[in-house]
């Protein structure tokens, strides 16, 4: 397996994991793409975005302390994560994250 697919097996699994445990409906979605040298990954979910600030800000930080493991991957790898509200007219959440190549080989090569 190369470094560059150990860590991105991580990410997949961290993303993913949270998905399930928050989506209302049987299914996620996941979408890779590798371009300018980084593989970008982005998770769909069928969770809404909450309307009332409180609910909203509860919800988010549930969210961010799941993926706390991601967190510190993507710290290690010098990449960048995220989530919010879907674009799409179905809605839900999207969370993503790229992964830098280079980051990801030296992360491979520190564990």
């Amino acid at each position: 397996m190369s470094l560059v697919t150990a860590a991105a097996i991580q990410v997949i699994s961290e993303l993913t994991s949270c998905a399930c445990l928050f989506t209302p409906s049987d299914s996620v979605y996941l979408s890779l793409r590798y371009r300018d040298d980084a593989l970008r990954i982005s998770l769909y979910d069928g969770h809404p975005h909450h309307t009332h600030r409180r609910l909203a800000a509860a919800c988010d930080g549930r969210r961010r302390s799941l993926l706390l493991l991601l967190a510190c991957v993507m710290h290690a790898c010098g990449g960048e994560w995220g989530f919010g509200a879907a674009p799409e007219p179905s809605g839900g959440t999207r969370m993503w994250a790229v992964l830098p190549r280079a980051g990801a080989r030296a992360y491979g090569r520190a564990a």
